[in-house]
């Protein structure tokens, strides 16, 4: 949980002049959205908890890959780190498999460069910080990888609940951070637009590959594709501009920060993870009318009510406010869940592509009455955040 930029130490809340994201950290990212749609792999070939399971201890372990270096004299830093992203993401299907070794030295091997090149010239507290996390998490993974089976999932989630509780072990540290609010924030945004890039990749891919193409294959295409658009609305419509607008003006930018961003996205990337996994398996068999697989239908719905339910939550937990629309888009994600054991794949994605254009219609249309978040209510509760 290593992506937000830390600077010198100056007033609580203060922030650091805008600048414009470097090409070289956005060539990185798609780099990193490679790593973690790799993932979808993993659930696809290993179905069930366990695979979920996996994919989880995989995602949270790679976070620590994910840092803001966007200055000329670290990009020879990044492009090191890009290479060994690259080796991580061929391994990441195999990672608990025989390929282990060469994802835990490879995640290792990231986060001594990330501690030694980029660490070491900010602050002594970063360098520390994640001096200490390297020592704690590299003999983990390799421990883990050499152990196999039930033991390397025991290690590996160890080292994955030290990375994913950093931002709460530091906080006393990070809490007089200084951020560019709107780099860091199109940062993360860029991240999800390119996740929901290949969420569309997982959709079409096996389109292609069909020998007939139908009209109803056409059909779920089609509604495969307004899930992603309507989470793609569900972000850049009204959560990207209300959560800068919040962190601006938090008193304490890192703990908006950190509930919006670090975690917040974290969820967001896991349930687009989710989802593309589960469309990909629908649009693989697009004319099976059998009843959706456990794994698959659990994947369908549970991305979809993921990446709903995170500002939901937040806005509860902060403001103890319910956002209507999201809960009830979520509740109707729930509901799906016992009744697709029942129906087609096709069916299902055609229920929750509907779900997702009302969800979508019932924010723009009637912001107050879906429980949108308006600006007043937003910088009262920052000022107190």
């Amino acid at each position: 949980m290593t992506a937000l930029r830390p600077a010198e130490r100056q007033g609580i809340g203060s922030l650091l002049p805008h600048r414009a994201v470097d090409p070289v950290m956005l060539f990185f990212d798609l780099v990193y959205v490679f790593l973690i749609t790799e993932l979808n792999g993993v659930i696809r070939e290993e179905s069930g908890w366990r695979g979920l399971a996996h994919a989880g201890v995989l995602l949270v372990t790679i976070q620590s890959s994910l840092r803001d270096a966007s200055t000329n004299r670290h990009r020879l830093t990044i492009m090191t780190l890009m290479v060994i992203v690259m080796v991580s993401a061929v391994v990441v299907p195999r990672a608990f498999e025989e390929r282990a070794l060469i994802f835990a030295t490879s995640c290792w091997l990231s986060r001594l460069v990330i501690t030694f090149r980029l660490a070491r010239h900010e602050n002594s507290n970063a360098f520390r910080m994640d001096l200490v996390s390297s020592l704690i998490q590299g003999p983990l993974l390799l421990g883990g990888a050499i152990m196999g089976g039930n033991s390397q999932l025991a290690l590996w989630a160890l080292a994955a609940l030290w990375e994913i509780t950093g931002p709460l072990r530091h906080s006393r540290a990070m809490s007089t951070q200084r951020y560019d609010v709107g780099n860091v924030v199109k940062r993360f945004s860029l991240l999800i637009i390119v996740a929901l890039g290949e969420t569309i990749v997982s959709i079409a891919t096996p389109q292609t590959e069909l020998e007939h193409l139908t009209w109803a294959d056409l059909g779920g295409l089609v509604a495969a594709f307004i899930i992603v658009g309507g989470l793609w609305w569900a972000y850049f419509h009204h959560s990207l501009g209300l959560m800068e607008y919040y962190i601006n003006r938090a008193r304490v930018p890192f703990r908006a920060v950190r509930s919006l961003l670090a975690y917040g996205h974290l969820a967001l990337v896991a349930g687009l993870i989710a989802l593309a996994a589960g469309l990909h398996h629908v649009m693989e068999e697009p004319r099976d009318h059998v009843p959706m697989e456990t794994s698959a239908l659990l994947c369908l719905c549970s991305g979809v009510i993921v990446f709903l339910a995170m500002f939901a939550v937040i806005r509860l937990r902060n403001a103890h406010r319910i956002y209507r629309s999201r809960v009830v888009a979520c509740a109707l994600c729930l509901a799906l869940i016992p009744a697709g054991r029942h129906m087609s794949g096709m069916l299902l994605v055609s229920l929750l592509s509907l779900i997702t254009v009302a969800e979508c219609l019932w924010e723009t249309l009637a912001p107050a009455a879906a429980g949108v978040p308006d600006l007043d209510e937003l910088a009262e509760r920052a000022a107190q955040a």
